[in-house]
């Protein structure tokens, strides 16, 4: 029997070990196992988290859902999820450490292992998940809560999260509460490189919603409040914002929302390049230097860290680890990262944009399929293991 262990259950471990389970187990005539390790018990829908801070937007059991009822239908004997986090990875035994969330500690051992550990933002906010679903629903809950009670906010960062977080909570609000928008450039979405006809459009959107913009500015020092014993108050607390410009903002909540830091600090070091992704083989995911371990979504290095890239991704793997299984290594296809732009930018629910290679999409197109539920409605399917987003399982 083949063991084929994933680490990581959100946007590209879960559907690729449904993906396993459903059409490589049958014709596994040995057996196969896939063993899927996350410290959370619940996938985040963390698409719609631009929307969801805001109190009453979105229910949390159509945020979080459970994992564990999508496997009930495969054999027992083929499946095993291990509520945990790895902690060390052995290239040459095969076997991972593994902190399990009950605090004790495992040794997992593996044929074929995946890294699919994902990424957190830099400030650790909750737009991503920081660890436990009930680690990651307690500072959901604490920053809707901010939200909630702030009069001002700030939002730096002007990729896709900054600029729909900003529309989003300006829709809602309105001119209850002031918006700011630090961007690091002349113009949003750069790194996502839109074109300057599609981010001149999100900028007069956002000011049409009442953002203020600061462009060609970058956050260089925060200074916040603290209570008697140095903690962060919970709720209401003034910010000092110092930009590169040399201005200083104030502001009751403050949401840095640029970058994000890949979940890879547990594997050897030769594994990574200096940003701390996992070096993947362009033709095949290997990663670089061995033959049975492979790193997808955002930890890897050969395509931008967007949900848009994951389908592909996903039906490429599970093909190369079935070739491998039964060892026909020769049938694995190239693997053809894309380097088409791919954005779909919602601002609430009626103001949209979007852009596919150089094509402008009609706002109202993107309005219609994102921009009504930011595909809540199809996260129950995903998670249970019956369509990847844009493809058939």
């Amino acid at each position: 029997m083949g063991t084929i262990v994933i680490l990581g259950a959100g946007w590209v471990g879960l559907p690729l070990a449904h993906k396993l389970l459903k059409h490589t187990l049958p014709k596994a005539k040995d057996g196969l196992k896939v063993i899927l390790v996350s410290p959370n018990s619940h996938f985040y829908w963390n698409v719609a988290a631009v929307r969801g801070v805001i109190p009453g937007a979105i229910p949390d059991e159509q945020l979080f859902l459970p994992i564990e009822p999508g496997f009930v239908k495969y054999p027992n004997e083929s499946f095993e999820f291990i509520l945990g986090k790895a902690e060390t990875v052995d290239p040459e035994k095969n076997t991972i450490g593994v902190a399990r969330n009950d605090g004790t500690q495992q040794i997992v051992s593996y044929d074929q292992l995946v890294v699919a550990t994902g990424s957190q933002m830099r400030g650790n906010l909750p737009f991503k998940s920081i660890g436990t679903y009930e680690d990651t629903l307690a500072a959901f809950h604490k920053l809707q809560r901010q939200v909630s009670a702030a009069k001002s906010i700030i939002i730096a960062g002007a990729g896709s999260t900054g600029v729909e977080t900003a529309g989003e909570l300006a829709a809602s609000y309105g001119k209850k509460k002031d918006f700011t928008l630090v961007i690091k450039g002349e113009h949003t979405l750069q790194a996502s490189h839109a074109s300057h006809s599609v981010s001149r459009t999100v900028e007069k959107d956002l000011e049409k919603l009442g953002v203020k913009l600061i462009r060609n500015a970058q956050v260089d020092e925060v200074r916040s409040s603290k209570d008697k014993e140095g903690d962060e108050v919970e709720e209401v607390e003034k910010t000092q914002i110092i930009l590169s410009n040399g201005s200083t903002l104030v502001c009751d909540l403050y949401l840095p929302l640029f970058g994000c830091q890949v979940n890879t600090s547990f594997l050897p070091t030769r594994m990574l390049n200096s940003a701390g992704d996992v070096v993947l083989d362009p033709k095949t995911m290997r990663i670089e230097g061995t033959s049975n371990i492979w790193g997808i979504g955002d930890v890897g290095n050969l395509e931008a860290k967007q949900i848009t890239a994951t389908d592909a991704q996903i039906i490429h793997l599970a093909q190369a680890l079935d070739s491998v299984l039964f060892g026909e290594d020769r049938k694995i296809r190239e693997f053809k990262p894309t380097t088409k732009t791919m954005i779909f930018i919602t601002m609430g629910k009626k103001h949209a944009i979007g852009q596919i290679g150089s094509w402008r999409l009609w706002g109202w197109t993107v309005s219609y399929v994102k921009g009504r539920f930011l595909f809540v409605e199809t996260a129950r399917e995903y998670v249970g293991g019956k369509r990847l987003r844009h493809a058939s399982m």
